[in-house]
This record gives C-alpha cells, sequence and structure tokens, in this order.
C-alpha cells in the first residue's frame, strides 16, 4: 500500500491528465522512479508538467526541480501545477512557469517582439 502523501498526489496526477484530455488533449502519467526524473505527466516533448499536492508551497524548491527535469528531457517549456486546497477542478488550481519557459513561450507566440 502506498502512503497517503503518494496517494494524494497520484490523485492530482489522474485529475490534471483527465482535465487535460477533457480538454483535446492526448496525456498520460509518467512512470515513477525514473533516474532521470522528466515530470509527472507527458503531454509534449518539449514540456514537462510537474504536478504538486501539498499542504506547504515551496515554489522556489518546486521551481529549481522543474529547471532539472527540463535538462532531462531538453524541454523548452515547464510548468509546475499546484492543487488549490478544498478544489478538485484543476481549472482552479495554479499552473506555474519559470521564467526561461515564460521567454521561450514569449519568443514562440511573438518571435518579431
Amino acid at each position: 500500500m502506498s502512503s497517503p502523501e503518494k496517494q494524494k498526489g497520484d490523485r492530482a496526477e489522474r485529475a490534471v491528465v483527465e482535465f487535460l484530455k477533457k480538454y483535446g488533449l492526448e496525456a498520460h502519467r509518467i512512470r515513477a522512479g525514473s533516474p532521470d526524473d522528466i515530470g509527472d505527466i507527458e503531454l509534449h516533448p518539449d514540456l514537462v508538467i510537474e504536478v504538486k499536492d501539498r499542504g506547504k508551497v515551496d515554489l522556489p524548491a518546486w521551481l529549481r526541480n522543474l529547471a532539472v527535469q527540463k535538462a532531462n528531457k531538453d524541454a523548452a517549456f515547464g510548468v509546475v501545477i499546484v492543487k488549490k486546497r478544498g478544489s478538485s477542478d484543476p481549472l482552479e488550481w495554479s499552473f506555474v512557469l519559470d521564467a526561461p519557459s515564460f521567454l521561450n513561450l514569449w519568443k514562440r507566440i511573438a518571435p518579431e517582439a
């Protein structure tokens, strides 16, 4: 039997996958335990998705970890999805980009800017 924290994280990851599928996106959970961690959910080769369901928010640590995962995957974009307390709907959760992901996104959507 897995720990309560693991079960909570698994539920949050499944909720994000179902949320993405609801909007027509092909997403699936990544098997845990890889020595080269590349996030929690696979959606696109150039994107790392990390899902957090924790009582204490630690964005600096999570963004440092996201940078490592992006390097492991050689991805330009990364997002930490943070579950909102009391909400089971990922549409109400926070989607946090690190600065390099934001800049890469901006370059892609506004290349002449």
